[in-house]
């Protein structure tokens, strides 16, 4: 008896097993009369175990076909549980396209390695002995970027189009690197050679000085901006780095804003092939009528900001001669419109030449100036928005600021609506 009780039970794993290999169909759809190419997919792991079968073992993952030839994929751990959460992939659609692609569970170590299209870097260590990647690290308190201990002074990430990185330390303002290629530079960028000057791989593109660079975070209060800078606790986690898309996480406490200690929590999710990476900020213990304001540096800008308000989004760009090749930089904010509230210019400010003796004794100025910025709303929710650059030196068309436009309304489109899914089991 107990013989045929552990027969029918290695019967059943076998079954399971067999059913997690089983190939299962799902349509994709393109409900836009547009191309889309390198669309995001993303399929969560309940639906993907619903659909193709629970995995026998921990080893199993899935894979997405196409004609029997598995796509770029990956399975990312979004709650650092050990279990992964949610199956991402790309497709390219043309207008109104309907697809048919494959499901199936194989062995980890059975998938193929696809091209690495986006990248995170945290470098530890100097320009003499090198630098050590590393997935999880605090900046030390008041850490003020010298002496240097990290590569390129920042947290980094890229994807084949560009290439962001944020300060790690208390200036914490977001900067750009412009790439002249689709390979991935972060590894080696900062760790020598001179990045404010053009290279074959590009260059650092932006003039921060006093702003909030590319993107970068204040909390707006009562018309003032509180730079999200010098807190007690700043820490950097990975969260994810894939041939298809990659996450991070940094974390705030001891965020001092007039007689409060706020925490924030920004995550940072980069696609390859789109020129935005999507930002999700909670605060925690702000004011209720307190926003949350990201920035677009204005130092070099002599053209107007542009601010447009279309269905889904509000849109504030800029475009001109503003990049430190003396060439076209255009940068954007897509704000969902129910979160927008309102946008402003900080303050004009002295711009001092990079290495100068004024700009050394001006670097942690804590005031925000030289920014065109939006606000959006808190809650307990994250606040989403995404943040755009491009570089006329990587595309000649990135001369044009209606072109950039052109782009950015594109790209909110195809964010406000998804690829539509049909499962067949």
């Amino acid at each position: 008896m107990v013989r045929l009780y552990k027969y029918a039970v290695w019967m059943f794993v076998l079954v399971l097993f067999g059913c997690s290999s089983s190939k299962t169909n799902i349509k994709l759809e393109n409900n836009l009369d547009v191309e889309r190419a390198d669309e995001p997919v993303v399929i969560g792991r309940a639906e993907v175990e619903k659909i193709a079968g629970v995995a026998a073992s921990d080893d199993m993952v899935p894979s997405v076909l196409l004609n029997g030839k598995a796509l770029p994929s990956q399975v990312d751990d979004l709650d650092h549980d050990g279990k992964w959460d949610e199956f991402a992939f790309l497709y390219s659609f043309k207008p109104k396209e309907q697809v048919t692609l494959t499901i199936k569970y194989v062995k980890s170590s059975e998938m193929p390695v696809f091209k690495q299209r986006t990248n995170v870097r945290l470098g530890v260590g100097n320009k003499k002995e090198g630098f050590k990647g590393v997935d999880h690290a605090f900046s030390p308190k008041g850490f003020q970027g010298k002496p240097l201990r990290y590569q390129s002074e920042s947290v980094a990430w890229e994807n084949d189009k560009m290439a962001f990185r944020n300060y790690f330390d208390i200036r914490n303002a977001k900067d750009l690197f412009g790439k002249l290629t689709e390979d991935m530079i972060l590894d080696n960028v900062g760790a020598k050679g001179n990045y404010h000057q053009l290279n074959d791989w590009g260059m650092d593109v932006l003039h921060v000085g006093a702003s909030l660079g590319s993107g970068g975070l204040a909390l707006c209060q009562n018309d003032s901006l509180y730079r999200l800078g010098s807190t007690d606790v700043f820490e950097f986690t990975l969260v994810s780095k894939g041939p298809v898309r990659s996450i991070f996480d940094l974390d705030y406490k001891g965020w001092h804003v007039e007689n409060k200690d706020l925490e924030a929590k920004e995550r940072v999710t980069i696609w390859g092939g789109h020129y935005w990476f999507k930002s999700d900020v909670t605060v925690k213990g702000a004011n209720p009528e307190s926003t949350l304001a990201v920035g677009i540096v204005t130092s070099y800008l002599k053209t107007p900001t542009s601010l447009e308000k279309m269905g889904h989004f509000v849109m504030g760009s800029t475009l001109d001669k503003q990049s430190e090749n003396k060439d076209n930089l255009g940068m954007g904010i897509l704000i969902p419109t129910k979160e927008f509230v309102k946008s402003a210019n900080a303050p004009e400010a002295t711009v001092y030449p990079l290495g100068s003796p004024e700009f050394a004794k001006n670097r942690y100025r804590k005031a925000v100036t030289e920014t065109f910025y939006l606000t959006q709303k808190l809650s307990s929710q994250p606040s989403t928005h995404y943040f755009f650059a491009v570089w006329e030196e990587e595309n000649k068309k990135w001369a044009s600021h209606d072109t950039f436009k052109e782009m950015m309304k594109a790209e909110s489109e195809r964010i406000a609506h998804p690829i539509a899914i049909t499962y067949n089991k």
